[in-house]
């Protein structure tokens, strides 16, 4: 994935991140995208566990390249 994709990704997740970030002291974040699922049901499972990869990758500095 390009610089560019990753950040459009990013800020069309922002308000994803704003809540993982949240929710990340008070609970083990591989059962985020559950938890996002049940806040959002508009999203799809797997819509779910991308948004958290890719926060979680925002977090490491990881990506794709």
């Amino acid at each position: 994935m390009t610089q560019t994709n990753t950040n459009n990704k990013e800020n069309e997740y922002q308000p994803y991140f704003d809540l993982l970030d949240t929710m990340q002291d008070g609970m083990n974040m591989y059962g985020a995208p559950s938890k996002l699922k049940q806040i959002f049901p508009n999203i799809s499972r797997r819509e779910a566990v991308d948004i958290t990869s890719a926060w979680m990758k925002s977090k490491t500095g990881a990506n794709d390249e």
